[in-house]
């Protein structure tokens, strides 16, 4: 099934604008996964997981979702209907808050910003886990690599072709 490029430009565009810090992915997958019907579970995992391991933002796994949704012109659409918005609203959100910097209510609101941020990153993790553990060996991999990454200064992306190479080799 071929996604209408403009159907495609429009719901990225609405998950854009919607994403904070672009890690909103529990409502990413409710649309893509479960609502439209473009990816896979196992797709949206890897698109994020390819994402974490490319240079760049994490969330130009947006493209590979677009591009299976629609080919390259669904690619292209995702990209700038992801991108494009929030850029421009980006860009004037720090014209505002240049603004309004000398304001003393501006540092109780960047503290209250803190819990939201917590929350929707906690949320992503668990659709991740979701989608990519499967096993209680998945678990203990998946928990393993996250102490790693807490822990030591071994660089992430070692950490994650490491889990895997072990993932595969145990055939999970």
């Amino acid at each position: 099934m071929t996604a209408e490029p403009l159907d495609i430009l429009l719901t990225f565009a609405r998950l854009g604008l919607v994403s904070f810090g672009g890690a909103n992915l529990p409502e990413i997958e409710r649309v893509l996964v479960e609502q439209k019907g473009w990816i896979t579970p196992q797709l949206l995992a890897n698109g994020f997981a390819l994402g974490q391991v490319m240079p760049g933002p994490n969330m130009l796994a947006m493209t590979h979702y677009g591009f299976a949704a629609g080919g390259w012109l669904g690619a292209f659409a995702a990209t700038l209907g992801f991108y494009g918005p929030t850029a421009l609203l980006s860009a004037a959100a720090m014209t505002a808050w240049q603004r309004l910097s000398r304001w003393r209510w501006l540092p109780a609101l960047r503290s209250a910003l803190l819990p939201f941020g917590a929350g929707v990153l906690l949320a992503g993790v668990l659709v991740l886990a979701r989608g990519s553990i499967h096993s209680w060996t998945g678990a203990l991999i998946a928990a393993a690599s996250f102490a790693l990454l807490w822990r030591t200064r071994l660089n992430a992306a070692v950490i994650v072709v490491g889990a895997a190479v072990l993932g595969a080799v145990l055939r999970l």
